[in-house]
């Protein structure tokens, strides 16, 4: 396995993101006694049946790619090594859109969290309650929020740095000026690492996603917003909801503004981070109660997109 990543990062891959797939896969190949070279599918099956819930099916497949990428190259060197079909995603799928109300009401469950609880997880809970005002503020990512060093957020001119995201791709992201006064606040605070993360635990490491999701999941109870109960793997109300909600905001207050949404839907696209304007289309997966001027906008938006074929 190292030298699998050790041969991925030759070739300019970030192969220390995938290091933690690695990590899980060998900790189980530990845990089932396994000491062949030759990997069967009944050691990939229980693997990936022992992942945790929390992961949504993308995810899944994520970890399925790149073992798959490593069985292939084991298979180079004349071994056995079984790969295993990705999971299929509910394509039914629609993400909670948070309404303005219910943003503020996280927003203040977060805070009153970091007033609750005991001394030594408050520094976690104050870096989370900043990130949850940055995901609904700027419709980050989690992990472009939880890793970014402090290097990378300018307070003097109100811009986070995104390097190295979602396709290896960077940006740069202007905040709305409150929400740049409170960064200033917090990075007062002295939790920032000069030379290192913005959002430190303790130790130094950047807060785990673990503990934010846990937090998260905490402010959800506390403004009982309940999550359903679902099968393993399947995504239900969750932290990236937040960045569907913004999606949804930011088209609602352009319609409301009577902005033209043929220009500006490329504009949030980059703004956002996707690689294309069908990137940005994912994030209109909503109820039609609650969407339903952004949907019709959006068929105008489209018309003509692909011809009609007169039947013959």
């Amino acid at each position: 396995m190292d030298a699998y990543l050790a041969l991925r990062e030759s070739l300019w891959h970030r192969a220390t993101k995938e290091r933690y797939i690695f990590i899980s896969l060998d900790r189980h190949l530990k845990d089932s006694g396994f000491h062949g070279q030759d990997i069967p599918p009944d050691i990939i099956d229980s693997w990936l049946a022992s992942l945790t819930e929390s992961l949504n099916v993308n995810t899944v497949n994520v970890y399925i790619s790149h073992y798959a990428q490593f069985a292939g190259y084991l298979r180079s060197f004349g071994y056995t090594a079984f790969i295993p079909e990705k999971s299929i995603g509910d394509k039914t799928y629609v993400p909670y859109i948070f309404d303005k109300d219910e943003i503020s009401a996280l927003v203040k469950a977060a805070d009153n969290l970091l007033a609750s609880l005991p001394e030594r997880h408050r520094h976690n809970a104050a870096c989370f309650t900043i990130m949850l005002r940055m995901l609904a503020g700027c419709g980050f990512r989690v992990n472009e929020v939880r890793l970014l060093k402090t290097r990378d957020v300018d307070m003097d001119r109100g811009i986070v740095y995104v390097k190295n995201a979602k396709g290896d791709r960077n940006r740069i992201v202007p905040m709305h000026s409150s929400l740049t006064e409170i960064l200033r606040i917090y990075a007062g605070s002295g939790i920032p690492l000069v030379d290192g993360w913005f959002f430190p635990s303790a130790n130094g490491s950047p807060v785990s996603y673990s503990w934010i999701r846990n937090a998260f999941g905490k402010c959800l109870g506390a403004i009982r917003i309940e999550r359903p109960t679902l099968p393993k793997h399947s995504r239900g109300v969750c932290l990236h909801c937040v960045r569907h909600s913004y999606a949804v905001a930011a088209l609602r207050r352009l319609n409301a503004n009577g902005i033209d949404l043929y220009s500006e839907i490329p504009v949030l696209s980059t703004y956002m981070g996707h690689e294309n304007l069908y990137g940005t289309e994912r994030y209109l997966h909503m109820t039609v109660e609650n969407s339903y001027d952004i949907i019709s906008k959006m068929e105008i938006f489209n018309k003509g997109l692909f011809p009609e074929v007169p039947e013959e």
